[in-house]
């Protein structure tokens, strides 16, 4: 790309995706044994491969194989803004591929522009996951999760769906157990499933049928009920925040207003406020104040 007003960046713990994102109005890229997975946005964008002319339109998808170059140019000069992801042929069978399914090889994608709304909006959560601070488990879920999901859908090699076994049963009770037991630790997608004795992506699947939830979030309703407990016992909220794996305050903060519906600092005073009243009405005071008797 070819302005100043694109940045790169590699996530932490995840260095085999290259991320890209601002705004320009032309590019040429000669992959060479790298895909390149991107969305459009405010403009549209004049996409060319060999003799292959397309209109790529705000909203829609790109999915570039390592077949031959391609380059792009703004529509009446106007620049677009775009979110892309880069990677390496060997990587992406890494991420997307499952040791209960035949390994992925040759992946292409005859239609590279793609209309696809969920498709999408899972491209821009993932993007945003690796481009603010979240769990590893949670990066390396909504990454594995978006490129299986495209394969399946858009390129010409489709993975094998696998059937439901009897030790799934087991299996997700110990990947529970497991993320229950250390939920501070920065546990990954891999790891998760290796302890679990099933695949990443049939575990995904298990996950969201019992729970309604992705691992990544059963992993941070854990943290969040941890980190009450510190809260009530009056450690900081940095202090809490470390303890129980985020990244930092704000990242407690943003997780715990989302959970709770009030921030920890609120949830803190409106706790002591109680505990406060309780003790003082047991010496036979009676003490007012603006959060005493607010439940949550």
């Amino acid at each position: 790309m070819t302005t100043e007003s694109v940045r790169m960046w590699r996530a932490p713990g995840e260095e085999r995706v290259l991320l890209m994102a601002g705004r320009t109005a032309r590019y040429a890229m000669e992959p060479r044994g790298e895909y390149v997975f991107g969305l459009v946005d405010g403009q549209p964008m004049r996409s060319q491969r060999g003799r292959e002319r397309r209109l790529v339109r705000p909203g829609q998808l790109v999915a570039w194989d390592p077949t031959c170059a391609h380059e792009g140019s703004a529509v009446d000069g106007r620049p677009w803004a775009s979110r892309l992801v880069v990677i390496e042929i060997a990587d992406l069978a890494a991420l997307a591929d499952d040791p209960e399914s035949d390994p992925l090889a040759d992946v292409e994608f005859p239609e590279p522009v793609l209309s696809d709304s969920a498709l999408a909006a899972g491209f821009l959560r993932m993007h945003l996951a690796l481009d603010s601070p979240s769990s590893r488990l949670e990066r390396e879920e909504r990454l594995a999760e978006w490129l299986r999901v495209l394969i399946e859908r858009s390129s010409a090699v489709r993975p094998p769906r696998t059937v439901t076994s009897a030790r799934d049963e087991r299996g997700l009770t110990i990947a529970f157990d497991y993320l229950a037991d250390q939920p501070e630790r920065n546990v990954g997608l891999d790891e998760l499933a290796t302890a679990a004795g099933i695949g990443k992506f049939r575990l995904i699947r298990l996950f969201r049928e019992r729970t309604g939830l992705p691992p990544h979030a059963l992993q941070i309703a854990h943290r969040i009920r941890v980190a009450r407990r510190l809260l009530e016992t009056g450690e900081t909220i940095a202090h809490a925040a470390l303890a129980t794996g985020f990244a930092d305050q704000s990242h407690l903060h943003r997780h715990f207003q989302r959970s709770l519906g009030v921030t920890p600092a609120t949830y803190q005073q409106r706790f002591n406020a109680r505990r406060t009243s309780r003790r003082a009405s047991g010496s036979g005071k009676v003490a007012r104040g603006p959060d005493s008797g607010v439940a949550l």
